[in-house]
């Protein structure tokens, strides 16, 4: 079968209780996935990030400290609603410690009980003057029931070579978890995920978190709009979409993906960026462009 279903969740952050609150929110989310009949289910970037109601306001190493606590318990518990539904899960992002540093790593839970990390390569200036985190610094692909996914977390959507390099090592779906906290980081997130479905022709399935912790400095609000894309080109929907949510609602959106209809969009689409770049071309101004810290 080449068609498969995936969601995206729309997770709303918010008062807890306890941790157990929180973990039946993902399992509602993800039994709805079930009912939706999806395969794969993408969380969001932060999803652990929730957790940070249940202490008081702390700073931003505390914060850190506070989320990677739950390390263990978030990796043991998604390995089980993975092994239980079948479905291959992206557990959204959980700061966890490496060495001396904290890193924003997403976790890919697979049905078999295995799992792989992938820490975010490019951080917010947020992210490093608050957090305080470390970049990673490569990209992997990883083979599941549906096809070939990479993983680009939020901000790492932005930067074309990501997805370039992804797509060269045979990716055809992209999942990314984002956190934006309002609307103008969203349609950067969304646009760029757009427009790397276009570039590379592949698949992009974006989920976010949404809501409001104003007690929380770390994770106080969301804005996202998840969604399922394609390139805009035949035989996909003009407009590229294939699914997408209600703006800020707690929910999660299910679109169908045909690996046949991929194939057929790069053997016979209107353009063919994946294979029509200019490499040669690029080259020439690649050793006078200056990059300037700030």
């Amino acid at each position: 079968m080449t068609i498969s279903a995936i969601s995206v969740v729309q997770y709303a952050i918010g008062p807890l209780n306890s941790k157990e609150e929180f973990w039946r929110q993902v399992a509602e989310h993800l039994q709805q996935a079930i009912n939706d009949g999806s395969k794969l289910v993408v969380f969001p970037e932060y999803l652990t990030g929730t957790l940070l109601a249940l202490s008081p306001v702390l700073n931003h190493y505390e914060a850190c400290q506070f989320i990677d606590s739950f390390t263990n318990e978030y990796i043991t518990t998604f390995q089980q609603f993975s092994k239980e539904t079948g479905i291959t899960i992206l557990g959204g992002t959980h700061i966890t410690k490496e060495g001396d540093s904290f890193v924003n790593a997403a976790f890919l839970f697979f049905p078999d009980g295995r799992y792989v990390q992938q820490n975010k390569v490019h951080l917010t200036p947020e992210e490093r003057a608050r957090w305080n985190l470390k970049p990673g610094n490569g990209f992997s692909v990883y083979d599941t029931a549906i096809g070939r996914v990479g993983i680009l977390t939020c901000y790492d959507i932005e930067f074309p070579e990501s997805a370039r390099a992804l797509a060269d090592m045979g990716a055809d779906i992209i999942l990314c978890p984002s956190f934006t906290d309002e609307a103008h980081g969203y349609y950067r997130v969304r646009l760029c995920s757009q427009a790397r479905a276009i570039e590379n022709q592949i698949f992009v399935a974006l989920s976010g978190l949404v809501g409001y912790m104003p007690h929380i400095p770390q994770i106080d609000s969301g804005y996202c709009q998840a969604g399922i894309f394609a390139p805009c080109d035949y035989p996909f929907p003009a407009d590229g979409i294939l699914a997408l949510g209600e703006t800020n609602e707690s929910m999660i959106a299910t679109g169908k993906i045909d690996m046949e209809m991929l194939k057929e969009n790069r053997e016979r689409g209107q353009v063919f960026p994946a294979k029509d770049r200019r490499p040669e071309v690029y080259a020439k101004y690649a050793s006078t462009t200056t990059v300037t810290e700030s």
